[in-house]
């Protein structure tokens, strides 16, 4: 203030200057005969003058800080109109049994939130159409946004997904959920269980490793003791070398692997080392055998027939849709010509032409039939979560990320209090809480994999099928040894064994008479 008033003094000082200079040029200089104070000659050039070099104090601009004080005068007391239209968890309506309706969701809690801050009321309509809003031939809007552009709301509370095209006919405020698109399809059945599911815990390399190993380990058995005892070495009848032919080697490797003991037990020390080292190495073996089994016998895995959005493009046999009058709508019917994968998408969409009037209907399609449904993350998280039988499952990685706002008309006062109010909830941390809310965590999984182990079936035949074929053979194996061995024995044999016995009767009736020849008493 201080800096205003020299430059108003100067500019007076240099005003009079001036003045004193104009009034000696037009008249003589006066005699002062007296004390007494002169006059000054004011001349008509004056005021102009002053006016001239003394500035014309300008108000100072107006502070357009936006803090609480402004936003709430900027729409405190204001009734608004507001548009939305149904979806879950966004905005559910319910009729009590007087016939009032009154609506919930997640949207109708953020509008709640802002109400209570910004200091407005609103009455709230659904969009006739029920439609989000897509331009029409005859450039106009259906949906929410026509009713924001022809002015029939002053703002749709709604998941209106923000977009170039939707932005360049109306407003939208900061978004107030990021999200993406996704796939939405009905849980497949789990792989058939594998006959020989017992040998799944181990891969084919592994089996024949193992296998290696216990016929090299009894080989060595054999040899070492074979060695021992024919160069005598060690006490011999103690050190039991000569039990250990090839086949006893093998038996103890085997009992040992099985967790089984049999006979004849190690006793010499090379043998002892090479039983403990095996025993150890089958310790390791079936431990991890057993963890392993545990897995693959309890836990049934789902094979996806899409894992992605270019499988999906690139397939058939199984139709897929947006909803109609979506963003998702939209955005796949503009990218004809523009040569992408996309575009394929759409035409195939548009030659099944099998979209859905809603989400929802989108997710009892997908539920009664072979239906992939492309819709929003957020509403595709929801479905899957309170899916009642657990039926869903997501597929892929989200793509074409977006957000979430709610629409106003262009150059709308609305925008900027309403956007500021949804940031204020999102630093809050309010914005999470009332999306918790509606977002369940503990549902169905999103990827259709059970972790509940409450929910873990009892094991079929069909898992121990393969461990019964194995028994089976095993048994019919000993079935024709046996049979082999009796056939061989009484007909390849049987001969040698008869001239046998006439030997031995022979033998014994010379024998016989021998004795009553030398004693006929005893007889």
């Amino acid at each position: 203030m201080w800096r205003f008033n020299v430059i108003i003094f100067s500019q007076c000082s240099l005003a009079m200057m001036v003045l004193g200079n104009m009034t000696s040029t037009t008249a003589p200089p006066p005699v002062i005969t007296t004390t007494r104070p002169v006059p000054v000659q004011v001349t008509k050039e004056l005021p102009l003058l002053l006016a001239k070099l003394i500035p014309t104090p300008t108000t100072p601009p107006l502070n357009t800080d936006d803090d609480d004080d402004d936003e709430k005068i900027s729409l405190r007391g204001r009734r608004l109109k507001a548009v939305t239209i149904l979806e879950d968890p966004y905005v559910m309506r319910k009729v009590s049994d007087g016939g009032e309706t009154s609506y919930s969701g997640f949207v109708i809690d953020i509008l709640k939130e802002l109400a209570g801050t910004l200091g407005f009321t609103y009455d709230l309509y659904l969009v006739p159409d029920g439609t989000y809003g897509a331009p029409k031939g005859n450039n106009t809007w259906s949906g929410l946004i026509g009713q924001v552009i022809q002015k029939e709301a002053d703002v749709a509370v709604a998941p209106v997904t923000i977009s170039s095209t939707r932005e360049q006919v109306v407003d939208f405020t900061n978004p107030f959920m990021d999200l993406g698109a996704g796939l939405l399809i009905r849980k497949p059945e789990p792989e058939g269980t594998s006959l020989f599911a017992f040998l799944l815990p181990f891969n084919s390399r592994v089996w024949f490793s193992i296998l290696g190993a216990l016929f090299g380990t009894a080989i060595l058995l054999y040899v070492t003791s074979r060695i021992r005892y024919k160069c005598n070495v060690g006490d011999q009848a103690y050190d039991n070398d000569a039990k250990f032919n090839f086949k006893n080697s093998l038996w103890l490797t085997y009992w040992s692997i099985v967790r089984k003991g049999g006979e004849p037990a190690p006793r010499s020390l090379p043998s002892r080392i090479l039983a403990g080292a095996w025993w150890f190495f089958t310790l390791i073996v079936i431990s991890t055998y057993t963890a392993n089994l545990t897995a693959f016998l309890t836990v049934k895995r789902l094979v996806a027939p899409i894992k992605s959005i270019d499988d999906l493009a690139g397939q058939s046999a199984i139709p897929y849709s947006v909803t109609y009058g979506t963003f998702l709508y939209s955005f796949f019917e503009s990218q004809v010509g523009t040569g992408s994968v996309y575009e394929r998408m759409w035409y195939t969409m548009k030659a099944n032409n099998r979209f859905p009037g809603s989400s929802m209907a989108g997710v009892d399609m997908v539920r009664n039939e072979e239906f992939v449904l492309i819709e929003e993350t957020p509403f595709l998280e929801y479905a899957v979560r309170t899916d009642k039988n657990c039926g869903l499952m997501l597929l892929g990685k989200p793509f074409l990320f977006k957000g979430y706002g709610f629409a106003t008309g262009r150059g709308s006062p609305l925008k900027k209090p309403l956007s500021v109010g949804i940031l204020k909830l999102q630093e809050s941390g309010r914005m999470s809480e009332l999306r918790d809310r509606w977002w369940p965590k503990d549902g169905c999984p999103l990827d259709g994999q059970s972790s509940n182990v409450k929910s873990a079936s009892a094991l079929g035949l069909d898992i121990f099928l393969g461990v019964f074929y194995l028994l089976a053979g095993a048994a019919v194996m000993a079935i024709i040894i046996t049979a082999v061995q009796v056939t061989y024995t009484r007909f390849c044999k049987g001969e040698d064994k008869l001239q046998s016995l006439k030997e031995r009767r022979a033998s014994f009736i010379n024998n016989r008479q021998r004795r009553e020849s030398i004693n006929p008493n005893l007889h």
